[in-house]
């Protein structure tokens, strides 16, 4: 992977931003429906260590990682200070103050953190990459690294090799010759600008299949693109977890603004926000075999993974302040696979 990196940055000067809300006062995450399989807490500090032994692999790229976190406990809190320390990467954190939050339920009081998080990408360079992550991604750690030759790869096929051939086959239409097409596309210089994203997870309930609890909405029409580090498809969905430049955020600011507001009326959840993006403006795109698994319901497992995949990179991703009795993986393999 080094080698690509080395080509990925031939080209292009890249700054690298990580955005990560961390909290582990409380989960979203239903614990009736769909309970979480791993402790909130243990979770968040092995997801945050996973991003910093990341960091380590991307040399000759500058990166930093800010991280806002709402409320934690002060354990968490101390735990997250010690390992970023000790990472000796550039790491920043703004830690929230106490606030009325009466009444609230634990969604709409994550979504204080959505704002300031989004705040702080609104001010960052134009060309800057900006990776935010929520705090419960559990990375290999050559995942970023990898996505960042991913998102290079799919650049240029969005925007100069698809139009290019797009190009071509209209000329040939027009009842011009192969030789004559061939010279005037040796003469053009084509490059697009159509956003593209990366979105990390493979998320299974985009494919049909028998297990999917909701085959009859999430599945649609999609394009796979090879690139040098897997295969991506093209996808209409996400969640709150994905890369883009910053001059993007700022550009569609009204639609992700709206993330602030999710769970009320005005915006039910993703697909009410920022898959109008996704659908209409902007390529996005996901792993079909992934290098990182979201820790939170047993049908998050990617399909290529093996139980002793995911044990395996929990235990790895362990750090010198993790409790024995919260790191336990509650997997329910029934509900996993095709």
């Amino acid at each position: 992977m080094k080698d690509l990196l080395d080509t990925f940055n031939e080209w292009k000067t890249v700054k690298l931003h990580i955005v990560t809300r961390t909290c582990d006062r409380g989960s979203i995450q239903s614990n009736k429906t769909a309970p979480r399989i791993v402790n909130k807490t243990e979770c968040s500090l092995r997801c945050v260590n996973s991003v910093l032994k990341n960091m380590t692999n991307l040399e000759n790229i500058e990166v930093d990682y800010h991280i806002i976190d709402d409320r934690s406990s002060d354990y968490f809190r101390d735990s997250l200070k010690k390992i970023c320390e000790e990472s000796k990467q550039k790491v920043t954190f703004d830690f929230l103050g106490d606030r009325d939050t009466e009444g609230q339920d634990p969604h709409t009081q994550s979504r204080f953190s959505v704002k300031v998080a989004y705040d702080y990408i609104y001010s960052l360079p134009d060309e800057d990459l900006v990776y935010i992550v929520d705090d419960d991604y559990l990375h290999r750690p050559d995942a970023i690294g990898k996505m960042l030759i991913a998102w290079d790869h799919i650049d240029n096929y969005v925007n100069i090799v698809h139009p290019k051939f797009r190009i071509k086959g209209d000329l040939l239409k027009e009842g011009k010759k192969e030789h004559e097409v061939d010279e005037i596309m040796s003469n053009t210089i084509v490059r697009e600008d159509t956003p593209v994203g990366i979105f990390p997870q493979c998320f299974t309930q985009l494919f049909p299949f028998s297990k999917n609890p909701t085959l009859d909405y999430y599945p649609k029409p999609s394009m796979v693109i090879p690139t040098p580090v897997g295969y991506y498809q093209t996808v209409w969905y996400t969640h709150e977890s994905f890369m883009l430049k910053a001059k993007e955020f700022r550009k569609f600011k009204e639609v992700f603004d709206r993330l602030q507001v999710t769970g009320s009326p005005a915006a039910g959840w993703e697909g009410d926000t920022i898959t109008e993006l996704w659908q209409k403006h902007i390529a996005m795109h996901m792993p079909l075999d992934p290098d990182l698994m979201h820790m939170s319901v047993s049908q998050d497992v990617p399909f290529t993974w093996s139980f002793d995949a995911v044990q395996t990179l929990w235990e790895d991703c362990n750090t010198p302040y993790s409790l024995p009795e919260n790191s336990h993986i509650d997997l329910k393999w029934d509900e996993i696979g095709l």
